[in-house]
């Protein structure tokens, strides 16, 4: 008798599970259908390309040797002579002490 129990509430969670996935599968397709008849681009492409471009500008230096370009950019670096700059004269408070 436990097992028989057992099983229905494993055959509910089946199903419940089941009509779920077919409820995302509609909606994400009535979606599709909604955004090509309205001449856009359905959102869930958009996103994806999102992603995708993010992870190519992330990986781009991560995964890849040195491109022509980053070495470009890497000649317009200048060296600058350092110095050190006077506090002001003005403080938040007013004149600073002397």
């Amino acid at each position: 008798m436990h097992s028989l129990i057992r099983l229905a509430v494993m055959a509910l969670v089946g199903v419940f599970v089941l009509s779920f996935l077919l409820v995302g599968i509609s909606v994400a397709l009535v979606s599709v259908v909604w955004s090509l008849l309205q001449g856009r681009k359905p959102a869930m492409f958009t996103v994806f390309q999102y992603f995708r471009q993010a992870s190519q500008q992330f990986s781009r230096g991560v995964w890849t040797g040195p491109t022509p370009a980053t070495n470009a950019r890497q000649d317009d670096i200048v060296d600058v002579q350092a110095h050190e700059v006077p506090p002001p004269l003005i403080g938040r408070d007013g004149p600073l002490p002397k």
